[in-house]
C-alpha cells in the first residue's frame, strides 16, 4: 500500500509543477519540515520520541493552533463586518413600495356574494355568482345601489384614519327620588 501511495505522490508532484521548485536545491524549512514530519499524527505510532522531540512537537502542535485560531479570528471579523456593511446598505435603500391591490388581485379568489375585499380604492363587495367566473365589474363599492351592506355602510377614511376629536361628557340626570310606598 505504501509503494503505491509514493508513486502517486510523485506522480502529483510532477503534475502540479513542483519539481522545478525541488530541483533548485532545498529551502531553508527542509530541514525542519522533515522534522516536524515525526510530529504528524500518525507518524510517532511506531517511533519513541525523546523529550526533546516532544517538546518540540507540543510547540509545533501549539502554534498550528494558535495560527488557526488567528485565522478563525479574523474570518469572523471578516464576517461581522460584511454583515454590518449589509445592514448599513439595506437600511440606507428606501423601502420598497407595494403594488397596488386592485379587484383584479382577487379575480382568481373563491368568493362568495357579499365578501368584502379592500383594495387601495377603499372595501368593494363582490356581488357575482360563486360558480362563474369574476370580473371587475362584480365588485362594488360598500354603498353602491348593488351592495347588500349598503344600509350599514359608512364613509371609507382611509387605511389610517384620523381619531375623531373627543365628545363632550353628557351630564347626568338629577338623581330619581325614591318611590314611597303607599298602603
Amino acid at each position: 500500500m505504501e509503494r503505491p501511495l509514493r508513486i502517486i505522490a510523485s506522480s502529483l508532484v510532477l503534475l502540479c509543477g513542483m519539481g522545478p521548485a525541488l530541483a533548485t536545491g532545498p529551502s531553508p524549512d527542509a530541514t525542519s519540515s522533515s522534522e516536524d514530519a515525526l510530529c504528524e499524527p500518525g507518524a510517532s505510532e511506531n517511533a519513541h520520541l525523546g523529550e526533546v522531540e516532544l517538546a518540540r512537537c507540543r510547540r509545533l502542535w501549539q502554534e498550528r493552533v494558535e495560527a488557526a485560531r488567528e485565522r478563525s479570528r479574523s474570518y469572523v471579523e471578516g464576517l461581522i463586518e460584511d454583515s454590518r456593511q449589509r445592514r448599513e446598505r439595506a437600511a440606507s435603500l428606501p423601502p420598497p413600495t407595494p403594488a397596488p391591490v386592485t379587484v383584479e388581485t382577487f379575480l382568481g379568489s373563491d368568493l362568495a356574494y357579499g365578501d368584502v375585499v379592500v383594495t387601495d380604492k377603499g372595501p368593494r363587495v363582490f356581488v357575482g355568482k360563486a360558480g362563474e367566473a369574476a370580473g371587475p365589474e362584480d365588485f362594488v363599492a360598500l354603498d353602491a345601489a348593488r351592495s347588500p351592506h349598503r344600509g350599514r355602510a359608512q364613509p371609507y377614511d382611509g387605511a389610517y384614519p384620523q381619531p375623531n376629536p373627543p365628545q363632550a361628557a353628557k351630564p347626568r340626570p338629577a338623581a330619581l327620588k325614591p318611590q314611597e310606598r303607599q298602603p
